[in-house]
């Protein structure tokens, strides 16, 4: 699932688990960046925030050169934390730090406002969608096992979700006029000397889709690697851990690649997969100049990998089907027919006014997911 419950060390505490991340030009009121962090799978109304973390947005400028991506060491961030519900109180606070130090305070379950700047957080219906048993099927048989109807395993559950919108010009403005941007959610331990790292989303399914698997890479077959990957830094993987990445994600893209018996991505010296370089820059690649515009997911990428000059804003939008997206990449090339998991679209619909989200489910006769029971 997206990012639900990638890697062990934060199944043990959900409220800093990240399910998903999103970044989108708004819809509503143009000039703005909506960055959304959902949290906490299976919420229930009982669900509380954190308040031990930093939810973190760091957004960094990139450039495109030689078929390649490169970002700068300049950044801008963005961060919201979470006081702990006092004795006699049913409702948390919070507040949100903007890159030039604005603060604005907000209640759980109420959209707030201030200068500009848009804050929501509270219990949401889980915007994502996909059918994950069919993807381990897949894993496990070395065949595709989707099915033309699937079945959405995330159905009318719940998160915790947190929407911040702002002015993206100050941002832009400190990357020179840049505005293409790589941007990520990250849950942070702010202790003094050295902040921990206790997991980072980019892309959705790089950890549970493209890394999760340890069957098809000898060099690292049986390791679990999610949770050394979580406390990596985006913009700096360790030169120590890179190579077992590195080595997972060309074995199982080239697992991937091998799904309809042809080879749409011929393997380099070494077995070097051509989207390795491309996939462990691991952020969403948005362009703010661009005008919001849904199905964008990967559109900015495809368009370097083909040596065409990008249509889109990119980013995510929480509609965007970015299982079909990435296997159709993944598998064909993108030069093939579209591929999917057979679930196409969320729960409930999102909507094109702040804050985007759809309320919560609120259903407390769920049973666990079929690969969680087992």
């Amino acid at each position: 699932m997206s990012d639900h419950f990638s890697g062990p060390a934060v199944i043990g505490d959900p409220a800093v688990d990240i399910t998903d991340f999103y970044a989108f030009p708004s819809p509503e009121r143009a000039g703005n960046l909506v960055l959304i962090m959902d949290v906490f799978p299976m919420a229930t109304p009982q669900s509380l925030f954190s308040d031990a973390v930093l939810h973190r947005f760091r957004l960094r400028p990139l450039k495109l050169s030689a078929g390649a991506v490169t970002h700068r060491a300049v950044e801008s961030v963005i961060d919201v934390s979470f006081q702990a519900l006092g004795e006699g109180k049913s409702v948390q606070t919070g507040d949100v730090v903007t890159p030039d130090g604005r603060r604005v305070t907000f209640e759980v379950g109420r959209a707030s406002e201030r200068d500009g700047v848009r804050v929501f957080a509270g219990l949401i219906g889980d915007p994502f969608f996909m059918d994950v048993e069919a993807a381990l099927a897949t894993d496990a048989s070395g065949k595709l096992s989707f099915k033309r109807e699937g079945t959405n395993t995330v159905q009318s559950r719940d998160v915790l979700s947190i929407v911040v919108e702002l002015p993206f010009a100050p941002i832009v403005e400190r990357f020179r006029g840049v505005t293409l941007v790589g941007a990520v959610a990250e849950m942070i331990v702010p202790v003094a000397a050295k902040p921990i790292r206790i997991e980072r989303l980019g892309r959705p399914e790089i950890k549970n889709f493209v890394l999760a698997s340890t069957l098809h890479d000898p060099r690292t077959k049986g390791v679990e690697l999610r949770d050394l990957y979580n406390r990596e830094d985006a913009f700096a993987l360790s030169e120590a851990y890179r190579p077992l990445y590195e080595s997972r994600l060309d074995a199982n893209l080239a697992f991937y690649g091998s799904l309809d018996g042809e080879t749409a991505w011929p393997l380099g010296p070494g077995g070097r997969h051509p989207l390795r370089d491309l996939l462990i820059n691991d952020y969403l690649i948005l362009n703010l100049a661009k005008a919001f515009a849904p199905g964008g997911f990967l559109e900015i990428e495809r368009a370097l990998l083909e040596g065409r000059p990008h249509t889109s804003s990119g980013g995510r939008w929480l509609e965007d089907d970015i299982l079909d997206d990435m296997l159709t990449l993944f598998v064909n090339g993108g030069r093939g027919e579209r591929l999917g998991d057979g679930v196409d679209g969320p729960t409930n619909p999102p909507t094109r006014t702040f804050p985007y989200v759809t309320k919560p489910n609120l259903r407390a006769d769920l049973p666990l997911p079929a690969f969680l029971a087992g």
